[in-house]
């Protein structure tokens, strides 16, 4: 049976009130945390953990951790917070060597929860040794991941602290809203995932125009 993690993102939330309990929040970028971030500062003190490997080239990493700090900056002053931003150190050697076996599988396939698993658990580990009460991830904002495999990623370390904050954040038009926030905050907007798989598919989409 599929379960709706949305509900249970505001199930956990009523239990929460008004504890602020601490979040360490993995995000891919500043346009998918953008709604997310402000739904989630009401409950939480917030922390940011950019760890993204994954993405390909090394410039393209750099613009997209530029354009996060600087939405994390103006949404600091916009609401009032104080989000600090931890940069988990690019490994692409270390996370090729995990996904070249699954190369050839395509976009949305077990590759991509074999990615969504790499992050996360740097995410987690990082959570765990410095002893947030919450973690979870922005991924499932978005319409392209796979918000199943997301949650029971974050599900498999459940039996250890700290507890992860299942969600499915494209619900209620969270992904409609996080694009609306990108448009106000003129960010930057990639047009592909952020792997050397997707990287070249776009260049592929690109040529067949």
């Amino acid at each position: 049976m599929k379960i709706n993690y949305y509900l249970m993102l505001q199930d956990e939330l009523k239990k929460i009130g008004d504890t602020k309990p601490s979040l360490l929040l993995h995000v891919c970028c500043g346009p998918c945390s953008s709604h997310v971030i402000k739904e989630l500062c009401q409950y939480f003190n917030i922390t940011i953990y950019y760890s993204n490997s994954n993405i390909y080239p090394i410039e393209e990493y750099q613009r997209r951790f530029q354009e996060l700090l600087y939405f994390i900056e103006q949404f600091n002053q916009d609401f009032h917070q104080h989000i600090q931003v931890i940069e988990d150190p690019y490994n692409h050697s270390e996370w090729i060597s995990h996904m070249y076996p699954l190369k050839e599988f395509p976009e949305g396939s077990i590759r991509c929860k074999l990615c969504y698993h790499l992050r996360m658990r740097r995410a987690f580990d990082y959570a765990k040794i410095n002893h947030y009460d919450y973690w979870t991830t922005v991924l499932s904002v978005s319409p392209h991941k796979n918000s199943q495999w997301i949650n029971e990623i974050g599900d498999s370390w459940q039996k250890e602290k700290p507890k992860f904050l299942y969600a499915d954040f494209k619900k209620n038009d969270g992904y409609l809203k996080s694009t609306q926030m990108t448009k106000q905050y003129n960010m930057y907007r990639q047009n592909y995932c952020g792997c050397m798989f997707s990287y070249e598919e776009m260049l592929k989409r690109e040529n067949r125009k």
